[in-house]
Formats: structure tokens, C-alpha cells, sequence
């Protein structure tokens, strides 16, 4: 299953809003974009000291989390997709995308991927 930035925050944040819906062991193979890696920087920076920011991935990677690799392919899924849903930012779109090429479910809060049916969307509180 490919995981949105929500869930690893989840685990990475004891103070986070979702982090007693989650829990990574009960998750299938999960995996996330190494763009998620950047996104964890941009979203931390200015809460975590600068060593943990700048390592982002690796806390990723300590969770058990399979970080895959950015693909053209994964790419051109996001574009197609932001081409199609004007609401999807850049980071939706790698990741919808990202998920579509790996043929996963994304597992995620975001209230808009439910509305896009090329992509099986899993709300991580609906997980046993």
C-alpha cells in the first residue's frame, strides 16, 4: 500500500492528529515516493532541529517504510491527473501518480482522492 505524507506523520509526530488511528505494522507493505522524503522537509521545517529535518527520509525508512523511487512514469501519472482534477497540488499529484504506477491503493485522510476513482483511496482509520 502506498502511504500519503498524513499517515507517516502519523507515526513520526506522537503529538500528531492522527497518530492513535495509526498503526504501520497493521499496514501491507507500505511504501511511499521518495518525493515524500521533500515533502517531510517542507512540512517539518521550523518544527524538527535541522539535523532530524535534512534526514527526513531516513526517518521515513526507519518506520519500515519502502521508499521508492520518483519514475518518469509516476510523473506523467501525476500530470495526467493535474490535468484532469484542477484541485490536486503538486504533491497530490506525485502521489496519486506514484500510486498508479505501482498498481497500490493509496492510503490517505485527504478528503479529495476519494472523488478520483482512477485510484483506490483507503482511509487509514478504516484499517484493522
Amino acid at each position: 500500500m502506498y502511504l500519503d505524507l498524513d499517515v507517516i506523520l502519523a507515526e513520526l509526530k506522537a503529538d500528531d492528529w492522527l497518530a492513535s488511528d495509526v498503526d504501520i505494522d497493521s499496514i501491507e507493505e507500505p511504501k511511499t515516493s521518495v518525493a515524500t522524503g521533500i515533502e517531510l522537509q517542507y512540512v517539518m521545517e521550523g518544527e524538527w532541529e535541522r539535523d532530524r529535518v535534512v534526514r527526513a527520509h531516513q526517518e521515513i525508512a526507519s518506520q519500515n517504510i519502502e521508499l521508492v523511487p520518483l519514475t518518469s512514469d509516476a510523473l506523467d501519472a501525476a500530470a495526467d491527473l493535474r490535468a484532469q482534477y484542477d484541485a490536486l497540488n503538486v504533491f497530490d499529484g506525485v502521489h496519486l501518480g506514484s500510486a498508479a504506477t505501482l498498481d497500490e491503493p493509496i492510503v490517505s485522510t485527504d478528503t479529495l482522492f476519494p472523488e478520483i476513482p482512477e485510484i483506490e483511496h483507503i482511509d487509514p482509520r478504516d484499517l484493522e
